[in-house]
């Protein structure tokens, strides 16, 4: 029987603030187009904040089910970095029409030394676009700015 573990398994921060480390943020946003390339950014994701999670709720926004966007960041300051990646959180395959409800993005890990912007990018425009709200929830350890 082999045991695998991880390579930073011992040395990687532990921090753990007197009432924990967990942040959340959240932020919402209500786009009037489904326009290829149209891009939605409905929160900032603070510097310092090791990124595990991102939910999604969503109304139905195309009434003919096609539309779909990616999901990335980009820096606040582009001066400041880091680059930006418009599909780093979810591929173009994110489905942001039909019944609506909540979706989950699976990732790996990443910390931003920078604030980022959070991005929906449409990379399916919508058949019949339908302006609705679109909330995203961003959680993580909050281990500070190097």
């Amino acid at each position: 029987m082999a045991t695998f573990k991880a390579v930073d398994l011992n040395y990687k921060a532990l921090h753990m603030g007197g009432y924990g480390n967990c942040v959340v943020a959240w932020g919402a946003v209500t786009p009037t187009t489904g326009a290829l390339n149209d891009v939605y950014i409905p929160l900032v994701i603070p510097g310092g904040l090791e990124v595990t999670d991102v939910d999604v709720v969503f109304s139905d926004m195309d009434t003919g089910s096609a539309m779909a966007v990616k999901v990335g960041y980009a820096p606040v300051n582009a001066a400041d970095g880091p680059v930006a990646n418009d599909s780093y959180f979810q591929s173009a395959n994110t489905f942001i029409s039909g019944t609506g409800g909540p979706k989950k993005l699976g990732f790996r890990p990443i910390k931003f030394e920078k604030p980022v912007f959070l991005t929906f990018t449409v990379s399916t425009a919508a058949t019949t676009f339908a302006s609705a709200e679109l909330i995203a929830i961003v959680k993580g350890d909050g281990l500070g700015i190097k």
